[in-house]
């Protein structure tokens, strides 16, 4: 009996030890399907890192990401790790681990040798020329995913479907053939919009219309045409074209689409999971085209990051600072969540076999809208002011939705916000 007390006690303290050399990471995510992947990132590298564990945390993207980071910081208890978006890169980035030194440490490379490999749209979000704050996770580009099957029963089909590779339609044209493919096919609404401000921009961008510009300051009252685009943005809402409860009310656009309310989703190139997902379990067949063109046309591009907060715990910052390290390795960690999501690369000319046929056609659409984008698009929103007007132009749309401002009145509303952003009386 003496012998068994022993042998527990011996395997309590044993246990003891061990938990005691693992560090335990904590990653916020602010995207279901960034959150599965990283997941599956993480699960691969515990294995070959047994002494890290890293908790992944799904936080909703549309209902409180931002806030919850917010208060984080407020409250000095971060994450030890975060992905996070275009959107709000430049409000975290002052509380990451500059990675520059890891990376060069790790890689033999310069900061800007390692910058040079990724696209042009993403590297505005890095930090300054000598810094390295986050390491570039997916890249995306905005597209239309259309319901093919109602766009037939229609008789129509969008640009590229059509054959038309070179040119895409004009709003007028897309707004008619949504009506029809509505009509046809006795739905409710025709076109689902994802609650987001940068979904609002690329309409905004196709118009030649920006928010801020590269200097940061509010331009949007300078262009006669933007309380107009405000309007015809709401009216889309009021004319049963996007449903109002995926601006008012947290409806699902994704669900939506997917369940048949809509024929067509203003989303982008990362719903390309979710989109075989759907044809396999449910049926259906879904492809991407293009955005419609305004003065231009184009895919705003995107993208999310992967970064280290510094957290002052030295154990800590040294795991976090090892797993972003080993996702930095574009034929490594990265292709451990690059690969099964079918994302595309943030980095310049790295073809990804996916053994999907559907995504190889899909890529030849993502890269013309790609190609497309204008440097500004990126640049004008690579800043902290964007991140702070991101939810508060959301809010002004839905007021508007809602018939309570106008488009002139959501204009001056949000340059007072800036206002009030960058201290100016």
């Amino acid at each position: 009996m003496k012998k068994f007390l022993v042998f527990l006690f011996l395997i309590a303290a044993f246990s003891m030890i061990v938990s005691a050399a693992t560090v335990n990471l904590t990653m916020f995510v602010g995207d279901a399907t960034a959150g599965r992947l990283l997941k599956h990132s993480v699960s691969v590298y515990e294995q070959s890192h047994p002494d890290v564990k890293i908790d992944v945390v799904v936080l909703p993207y549309y209902g409180g990401f931002m806030q919850k980071i917010a208060l984080s910081i407020a409250g000095h208890t971060l994450p030890d790790l975060v992905q996070i978006t275009t959107a709000y890169m430049p409000r975290v980035s002052k509380y990451l681990i500059n990675m520059a030194p890891y990376i060069e440490k790790t890689f033999n490379m310069s900061t800007e040798n390692y910058k040079s490999q990724i696209i042009p749209s993403m590297i505005a979000f890095l930090g300054n020329k000598d810094e390295i704050l986050a390491v570039p996770l997916e890249t995306t580009t905005e597209c239309i995913w259309i319901n093919k099957k109602m766009f037939e029963k229609a008789g129509i089909l969008p640009p590229p479907l059509n054959g038309q590779t070179e040119t895409t339609w004009t709003w007028d044209q897309f707004i008619s053939a949504l009506k029809k493919v509505k009509e046809v096919n006795h739905i409710p609404y025709a076109l689902s919009y994802d609650y987001s401000a940068d979904r609002f921009y690329n309409f905004l961008a196709i118009w030649g219309v920006t928010v801020l510009d590269e200097k940061e300051n509010f331009v949007l009252d300078k262009y006669p045409q933007a309380a107009k685009l405000f309007d015809t943005f709401i009216s889309l809402f009021k004319d049963r074209i996007i449903p109002p409860a995926e601006w008012l009310s947290g409806a699902s656009a994704q669900r939506d689409f997917f369940e048949g309310i809509t024929a067509a989703y203003w989303s982008g190139s990362w719903q390309g999971s979710a989109v075989l997902r759907q044809e396999k379990q449910v049926g259906g067949d879904y492809v991407p085209a293009y955005i419609p063109k305004g003065k231009i046309w184009f895919g705003e591009p995107g993208g999310s990051f992967l970064a280290a907060f510094k957290t002052s715990n030295k154990q800590k910052e040294k795991a976090a600072i090892a797993f972003v390290t080993w996702m930095a390795n574009k034929d490594k960690g990265y292709l451990t969540y690059i690969k099964p999501g079918l994302q595309l690369s943030a980095y310049k000319d790295q073809m990804i076999d996916y053994g999907i046929v559907k995504m190889n056609d899909w890529e030849k659409t993502y890269g013309t809208l790609l190609s497309r984008a204008p440097a500004w698009t990126m640049l004008d929103r690579a800043n902290a002011i964007w991140s702070k007007l991101y939810n508060l132009i959301r809010k002004q749309i839905a007021l508007g939705i809602a018939g309570q401002v106008t488009g002139k009145e959501i204009i001056q509303n949000l340059k007072k916000s800036y206002e009030g952003i960058v201290g100016k009386k």
